[in-house]
């Protein structure tokens, strides 16, 4: 049964780098897990990606080193055995405002009697071929983040994170900025003090924190503020800076 390194290593306090997918196709998630990023998010909130293809780009990373995570489009215990069973080994749950929330995340990831998943982990368990141990140690081994994105969740973040089986938080910046009124003005100091509020709460708790940061001194800034998990972008984001860097260098003026 795989380990999963990445909450095994921010249990340990390091920093975890990866990005968002949001295109299902197999190659674009291997491409990126061969580059080297600790962990990928294939996104079915915002992404155009279904339940099939989870399975698919799951196995297409399954020979690298990277883990594979899905952010799910909702707090939904059906949504979210169909996507365990797939064999991802971490799940970030959109929205999560208070702590009967959080409950509900953790207690869909769980087996009985911790929780109420379902029974049928099919490719997760090898198909049958650690099944067992599957059973033994699947409850412990997912990995469970739940997203800060509105001010109602940071009034109630000691009591979120005070929840068993949180395992981290990340931080939504662009929806906690559309709670605060701020949807047109995100770059207001008082996003930022609440971001730094986030991060102190939870340090504090020892729950690791994530973020976007999509530029190498904005990384290095968070990584150095003591963020664990960083997400750089996502593949169009990345895809377009490229291509936009490439076709910038090569244009003389006037063109």
């Amino acid at each position: 049964m795989p380990e999963n390194i990445v909450k095994k290593k921010l249990k340990y306090g390091k920093t975890v780098v990866g990005s968002f997918v949001i295109t299902a196709h197999p190659a674009i998630s291997e491409v990126m897990a061969r580059a080297g990023f600790d962990w990928l998010v294939f996104d079915m909130e915002h992404g155009v990606i279904g339940i099939e293809s989870i399975e698919v780009m799951t196995q297409a990373i399954s020979g690298t080193d990277t883990t594979p995570i899905v952010r799910v489009p909702w707090n939904d215990f059906v949504v979210i055995k169909q996507v365990l069973d797939t064999g991802v080994m971490g799940l970030i749950i959109p929205m999560v405002n208070n702590a009967e929330q959080a409950e509900m995340a953790v207690r869909a990831t769980r087996y009985p009697p911790e929780g109420i998943r379902g029974i049928g982990p099919h490719r997760a368990s090898g198909f049958g071929k650690w099944l067992d141990e599957y059973f033994e140690k699947s409850n412990e081994n997912i990995l469970v983040i739940v997203q800060i994105e509105h001010i109602d969740a940071v009034r109630n973040l000691e009591s979120i994170i005070s929840v068993k089986g949180i395992d981290a938080v990340f931080i939504g910046t662009n929806d906690l900025s559309a709670s605060m009124g701020l949807i047109k003005d995100m770059k207001h100091p008082s996003i930022e003090e609440n971001v730094q509020y986030i991060l102190k709460t939870c340090k504090n708790a020892s729950v690791p924190v994530g973020i976007i940061a999509s530029q190498p001194e904005d990384i290095k800034k968070r990584i150095n503020q003591g963020f664990q998990f960083i997400a750089v972008g996502h593949e169009i984001s990345l895809l377009t800076s490229c291509c936009k860097n490439i076709i910038s260098q090569i244009k003389t003026d006037g063109e």
